[in-house]
């Protein structure tokens, strides 16, 4: 049986991270069976990350090898289906989601003080009182450093917030009038694209990107799409 590590739920969603839940979405899809471990200790992550798996003796991490892994073993039922020119646009989705869309959300959650008053008691409540004072402020400037050091944290908050209504607005365009990202059933890149929509949309944090997010009606829509499917416990998402 294939263990599956994650952090864990948080605000009632199915985890903090986007990539745990691209990978439990992606998992759902493919049928394949799995048992939740959660334990958020990066330590043991072969990766220094969460997610990662163990399967018959191996421990892979990083979502994206994770999937490649699982689809040389068992085959790919979701995506198997696409033409080479649906896979290219799948990776260039998937890419935008990793490499740009991802840097707002941490920008959102971890430097932005409305996300800070919501991030720092729902994941670290639970460590030991003198951890909770030392722990979060530690992480927060290493995260800092990270967006420096990637780019986004140079520029001013509104040139931030452009870059994620930009990434929005591209995924609005893409998905049209379609049910998903690539036609009448959801791919692998549908699994990407719900889960930092629901990072963004499901938590109690608002910023300038969830206000965006709640003004498209066809991504509410997907994103209910997604959910009914998926996880049918999620209450439908507000409308701006």
């Amino acid at each position: 049986m294939l263990e599956f590590y994650q952090f864990g739920p948080a605000w009632g969603f199915p985890d903090a991270s986007p990539f745990c839940m691209k990978l439990e979405l992606w998992l759902k899809m493919a049928g394949i069976e799995y048992v939740s471990v959660i334990d958020g200790d990066t330590r043991k992550a072969p990766k220094g990350k969460i997610p990662y798996i163990k399967l018959d003796g191996e421990t892979i991490g990083d979502s994206e090898l994770i999937i490649e892994h699982l689809k040389k073993k068992f085959g790919d039922p979701v995506d198997g289906d696409l033409t080479p020119a649906q896979q290219a646009q799948s990776h260039l989705i998937t890419r935008m989601m990793h490499d740009s869309f991802y840097w707002v959300l941490l920008h959102c959650r971890w430097m932005e003080e409305s996300g800070w008053q919501q991030v720092r008691p729902t994941l670290f409540g639970a460590l030991p009182k003198p951890l909770q004072v030392i722990v979060p402020p530690l992480i927060r400037r290493s995260l800092k450093k990270s967006l420096h050091g990637q780019g986004l944290g140079r520029h001013s908050r509104e040139e931030r917030m452009q870059i994620g209504r930009n990434d929005i607005d591209a995924l609005d365009t893409l998905l049209g009038d379609q049910p998903f990202f690539l036609g009448d059933e959801p791919h692998a890149v549908d699994a990407t694209v719900q889960a930092f929509l629901i990072c963004f949309i499901g938590p109690p944090i608002d910023n300038p990107i969830k206000q965006y997010l709640l003004g498209k009606p066809r991504l509410l829509d997907y994103y209910q799409r997604m959910n009914e499917r998926y996880y049918p416990n999620i209450l439908p998402p507000p409308r701006a």
